[in-house]
């Protein structure tokens, strides 16, 4: 276990411990790392930073330990990827407008950071992007990935070298960045890879939102996959701290089938393996329902253009 200092103010002197760790012996396993799975309350120690009010895990697994994890996870989202793909790609086309002057999608490059099996970067090309890439450490979320996007994931953590300075036009990251033990190095290396005048498009949990805020440490956002949980106010903080223009800080709405929301409810353990495989079944537990449940959105540019 290695500690984190806080990735806004860069110390861990004005720490608060909010929850104590909840790590079985067994905590460390690759199913608990796949995205989506269902939430098991396992989670770090908690601290809260009392300058600046990130809510981070400390201590944490070391990068190596973290990378493999990742790394050995599997895709447990495939029945949930359509409607994550509709919501990332509506997102996009609202941030379109924010291009430098004379950039249109068909000439834009595209990057996304945990970019899975693929599903976002197709919604991309399909929407009219000249040219996608994406960065993803799952080997089975890769080899699942569609043939029109598989050759042009690298399959790594993103970090610097893996493409050229000044290439992309956006960068996307979509529930990762809460994932990332280096949230500071991550942001400088999308600086370096993007144009002047690029975007970044983010979006992951918001700790502030009011059903987080309610359900304390019950919320599915409390999770041992989460090192740096932020609100819009700490998301904007970070951005600018590492040089970006922010644009916009924003709830997100998110549609996903009445079975979906049950899973990530905090809802006893027996009865979602049981209540969940039925509601797949039934026309109710599909009926889709859209509401701001506790994810931020962020649109942010850097300068140049």
């Amino acid at each position: 276990m290695i500690t984190t200092t806080c990735a806004v103010c860069e110390t861990d002197a004005a720490d608060q411990e909010v929850y104590a760790d909840t790590l079985p012996h067994d905590a460390a396993t690759s199913a608990r790392f796949s995205a989506r799975r269902t939430p098991d309350r396992v989670h770090y120690r908690m601290v809260r930073c009392g300058n600046c009010g990130l809510l981070r895990s400390n201590p944490i697994l070391s990068d190596e330990e973290l990378a493999s994890l990742y790394r050995e996870s599997t895709l447990t989202y495939e029945d949930e990827a359509t409607f994550a793909r509709r919501t990332y790609g509506n997102y996009l086309r609202q941030c379109i407008s924010s291009l430098p002057a004379g950039i249109e999608p068909r000439q834009a490059r595209l990057l996304e950071i945990g970019c899975g099996n693929g599903f976002f970067l197709d919604q991309a090309l399909q929407s009219g992007f000249g040219d996608v890439a994406g960065v993803e450490p799952s080997l089975d979320a890769v080899a699942l990935a569609p043939d029109s996007v598989r050759h042009k994931i690298v399959t790594d953590i993103f970090r610097d070298g893996l493409f050229p300075a000044n290439h992309f036009d956006i960068v996307c990251a979509f529930q990762v960045f809460d994932h990332l033990a280096h949230p500071n190095e991550v942001l400088q290396s999308c600086r370096k890879v993007l144009k002047p005048g690029g975007l970044a498009l983010f979006i992951n949990h918001d700790v502030g939102a009011w059903t987080n805020r309610m359900l304390g440490s019950r919320s599915p956002v409390i999770d041992i996959e989460h090192i740096y949980l932020f609100d819009t106010s700490t998301m904007a903080k970070i951005f600018r701290k590492n040089g970006f223009e922010v644009l916009n800080v924003f709830p997100v709405e998110n549609s996903y089938p009445l079975y979906y929301w049950a899973k990530m409810a905090p809802l006893p353990k027996n009865w979602k393996e049981k209540m969940i495989p039925a509601l797949k079944k039934t026309s109710l537990g599909r009926v889709e329902l859209a509401w701001k449940a506790g994810n931020l959105g962020l649109v942010a540019r850097i300068g140049g253009a």
